[in-house]
């Protein structure tokens, strides 16, 4: 007995310091009002009162219908805010631990200041799980009852939605809605074009760009592409070079050219091959034609032959300096063709399915006011960058008139067609979390709302892959506040 007497005891105290923290966090008011919430009697409370914007303590007191504390029960909370235009739905979820005997608490956090709805779904060990309704506010103390109904289990306790459950439909007169500024727009089949917008920049064309390599080694004696991003065109003269074996090449195509004459005045022709040959020669040391001809017509060879550009472009790198020693096979200038470049564009993981090799892109050029070109999309990388998660694709342009520099900064739009494809203006879709609504006109006033599957949004419309038929007509404005006056209805069934 002894032993019994001092668990009581044991227990007792034990019951008493457990209350006594509690209090210490704030306890349970005397006047707390008690809501009857399916078999339960429910009552809740806030630590601060008014709760403010950040972390608050949500206190749920829970009794039977004979008042008793209902113990170890499983408590969880939905503290939710609707979207309204711009701002997204927020919401913040619970789990309660027991304090004392039917006393709970989690610790929920606001996000900002205003109304928030508060869902807190019981499941006791004994008897339904249930459901009830509540709103706090940051403005005012206490948390206020809305509604309690012993919902079945299977709807009460699911948690794998943050929205509220959708309204019904309400009945606004015609005065009303012309005081809520309520339009409506016929659902049907548009024509519907994607804008994809991409930031590029301007690139040299890389397949183009060409070396100038030395066939011989040698001597530079003079340069007259004498710095890097010199223009130049096909054919001017970049250096002179100054080389032996290319001396000794010139002789020996003199020599042929005079053994070639003899031979014509005799009738042989064996002169004129290795003439011929000779010529071969230097024109695969990149000897121009007109400078053979020079040499042909002066009779003495060039001390300092000529090295011409190949192609005409800007100079972007360049090796040798005045004097300089030349060997074979030395890259002595890169130069890059300017009359057609790349726009190197980065465009966004959700908007690379459209785009198509062979693409128009409206090209804008920066303080042009307006100016424009276009291009084509001539490559789309098969990889995506890690970090800004977008694709690159390349855009072949005309640059003839060389104002597209490279390094530039250019902004790429491009238009594609879906064809023609059932939708909606973008204005008549409410997100509610992970839902899509709107509210569809069924006539004499009523307004239904209805979840939708939407698809591509192509500027102001939005295409509906499910949810809607043609010739549905929805709520285009206003329906923001359409859907406070569903909610009102829904919580207190009259206006």
């Amino acid at each position: 007995m002894k032993r019994r007497n001092l668990a009581a005891m044991c227990c007792g105290m034990s019951l008493m310091a457990i209350i006594g923290g509690c209090a210490a966090r704030g306890g349970v008011p005397k006047d707390l009002a008690m809501q009857t919430a399916g078999a339960l009697q429910v009552g809740a409370f806030t630590t601060p009162n008014p709760p403010t914007t950040g972390e608050n303590v949500l206190t749920v007191v829970l009794r039977d219908a004979q008042g008793k504390p209902v113990r170890r029960a499983t408590v969880e909370t939905i503290v939710s805010m609707p979207a309204m235009g711009a701002m997204p739905y927020m919401e913040s979820r619970g789990v309660f631990r027991e304090l004392a005997p039917g006393v709970y608490q989690a610790r929920i956090g606001l996000a900002m200041a205003g109304d928030w709805d508060v869902r807190i779904r019981t499941a006791p060990r004994e008897g339904a799980p249930n459901e009830s309704h509540w709103r706090l506010s940051t403005n005012a103390k206490g948390v206020s009852f809305v509604e309690g109904d012993g919902a079945p289990a299977a709807s009460a306790m699911r948690a794998d939605s943050g929205a509220a459950s959708a309204p019904q439909a309400v009945t606004i007169d015609a005065r009303r809605r012309q005081s809520l500024g309520i339009q409506l727009d016929a659902v049907a089949e548009r024509e519907l074009t994607v804008v994809i917008r991409a930031a590029g920049r301007v690139a040299y064309d890389e397949s183009r760009r060409v070396d100038v390599t030395a066939r011989f080694a040698g001597f530079v004696r003079a340069i007259h592409a004498d710095f890097t991003g010199q223009a130049v065109r096909r054919g001017e003269p970049l250096f002179d070079i100054y080389s032996p074996d290319l001396w000794s090449a010139q002789q020996e195509y003199l020599q042929a050219l005079t053994a070639a004459r003899e031979d014509s005045l005799r009738g042989s022709g064996s002169g004129a091959e290795l003439a011929a040959a000779a010529r071969t020669r230097l024109q695969l040391w990149d000897v121009s034609a007109s400078d053979l001809d020079a040499v042909a017509r002066a009779g003495k060879p060039r001390e300092a032959m000529p090295v011409r550009a190949p192609v005409s472009g800007a100079v972007t790198e360049k090796n040798i300096t005045l004097g300089s020693p030349v060997s074979a096979g030395q890259v002595v200038y890169r130069i890059a063709p300017t009359d057609e470049v790349w726009v190197l564009a980065n465009v966004y993981e959700q908007d690379l399915p459209w785009v198509r090799l062979g693409n128009d892109v409206t090209l804008s050029l920066p303080g042009g006011a307006g100016a424009t070109r276009h291009g084509k999309i001539s490559f789309v990388s098969p990889e995506l960058e890690a970090d800004t998660r977008t694709g690159t694709i390349r855009i072949a342009a005309a640059n003839r008139d060389g104002v597209l520099k490279p390094g530039m900064f250019i902004d790429a739009r491009m238009h594609v067609s879906l064809g023609r494809r059932l939708a909606i203006p973008q204005s008549a879709v409410l997100p509610t979390g992970e839902r899509r609504v709107v509210f569809v006109d069924l006539g004499d006033g009523r307004l239904e709302p209805r979840d939708v599957t939407l698809g591509t949004r192509a500027g102001e419309w939005v295409e509906v892959r499910a949810g809607l038929a043609a010739g549905d007509r929805v709520v285009t404005a206003g329906n923001f506040l359409v859907a406070a006056e569903s909610k009102l209805r829904s919580a207190t069934g009259k206006w």
